[in-house]
């Protein structure tokens, strides 16, 4: 009689070798542009990363107003925004990609979420979820050099 622990420990280890092995496939990818965007390009949901600066917050950006950096669509509420972004673009580009950066700090590739954010000597950084802002929030140096030296093997 087999023994069914066995059995179902197995499986899960070929499973994660399996899950390993395409996020190991798709690293390259990942490492051409780096920038977090949907499906169709499109950089931080869509979001104007000149707004956190020059509104105080996120603001959704147009099909019209679009520039293209990095492998990415970045968009922007306004022409002028566009403008700025495209004259300095590392000015205003979210930190990691846009990658989040409580995530990048312990090792992991995710996905900022642009209604989570922190702008800190005058970069922006953006999050998950709230819990990793929070944890930021009480040591964001620390975060942003663990992160950093993450982004830096990538």
């Amino acid at each position: 009689m087999p023994n069914i622990n066995y059995t179902l420990k197995r499986r899960e280890m070929m499973a994660l070798s399996i899950v390993g092995t395409a996020s190991f496939m798709a690293l390259p990818s990942f490492a051409k542009d780096r920038i977090s965007k949907t499906g169709k390009g499109v950089a931080i949901k869509g979001f104007d990363t000149t707004a956190y600066f020059e509104k105080g917050g996120p603001a959704k950006g147009t099909d019209a107003n679009v520039v293209d950096w990095k492998g990415a669509k970045w968009q922007f509420a306004t022409a002028k925004e566009a403008a700025m972004f495209k004259a300095n673009p590392t000015a205003f580009a979210p930190q990691f990609g846009g990658h989040c950066t409580r995530a990048m700090s312990i090792r992991k590739v995710v996905p900022g979420d642009p209604k989570v954010w922190r702008i800190r000597g005058d970069k922006l950084y953006l999050f998950f979820a709230p819990i990793g802002r929070d944890l930021f929030d009480k040591g964001p140096d620390a975060m942003i050099a663990k992160a950093q030296a993450y982004w830096d093997s990538l």
